[in-house]
């Protein structure tokens, strides 16, 4: 594996390229390095794994036919070890039923070899936008959680001091902080799958129809998840 340094001044946005055509991995690695972010290279399935495991990534760039462990199997474990990194799958052997699992397993986007690196550029830096955006609502959830927190010791101090203010009444009224997290979390990852649902089905990967009978059925988890 190799890495490229972040440019001095930009938002650390840590990259992993997972193909094993090196000639491809290596020219997708100097394309985003050239934005800026902070780049790793690996060739095979197992190596990504490693990566994975022993390193943070906010997404994670994807060939299916890897040797080793097999693309779908390193999404799963992307997933399980960061449940907010972002994936793009990136194949030359696409079908409905590698599209439909790879929305299960929660890839982002997803884009048929051959493409352009125009393609490319425009998927990676929807993603990236996609990775800050995460980031913000997650600051905004910790400075929630914190006001809170302050606000509870605030309304505790008065009131062993005998005091009723108008704080009882602001923090009694406010949700669960952890209520709110969960909440958006869900909601977040239902948005992604549609986000991607949506993709696919411009690339022409979905019809119309099938485009229905998923959305329903994320739907439908959804509602039963609450």
């Amino acid at each position: 594996m190799s890495v490229s340094m972040l440019k001095q001044g930009e938002e650390q946005v840590r990259i992993l390229i997972v193909d094993d055509d090196a000639a491809i991995a290596d020219v997708l690695k100097d394309v985003v390095a050239q934005e800026g972010h902070a780049v790793g290279v690996c060739y095979d399935g197992l190596s990504a794994v490693e990566c994975l495991r022993t390193a943070s990534y906010d997404l994670l760039v994807l060939d299916l036919m890897l040797p080793g462990v097999e693309g779908m199997e390193v999404l799963r474990i992307a997933k399980q070890v960061n449940p907010e990194v972002l994936v793009i799958i990136i194949t030359g052997y696409a079908t409905l039923e590698t599209a439909i699992t790879a929305i299960k397993e929660g890839a982002y986007d997803f884009i048929q070899k051959p493409f352009k690196l125009d393609a490319f550029k425009i998927a990676v830096g929807n993603a990236v936008e996609k990775v800050k955006l995460n980031k913000e609502n997650r600051e905004l959830l910790r400075k929630l959680q914190s006001a809170c927190e302050e606000l509870n010791a605030l309304r505790e101090r008065e009131r062993q001091g005998g005091k009723i203010t108008s704080i009882n009444f602001l923090t009694s009224s406010m949700p669960s902080v952890h209520y709110l997290y969960d909440e958006t979390q869900e909601r977040d990852m239902l948005l992604e799958k549609l986000d991607a649902l949506m993709v696919f089905k411009e690339k022409g990967l979905f019809s119309e129809q099938e485009f229905r009978i998923v959305k329903a059925h994320l739907l439908k988890n959804m509602e039963q998840k609450r």
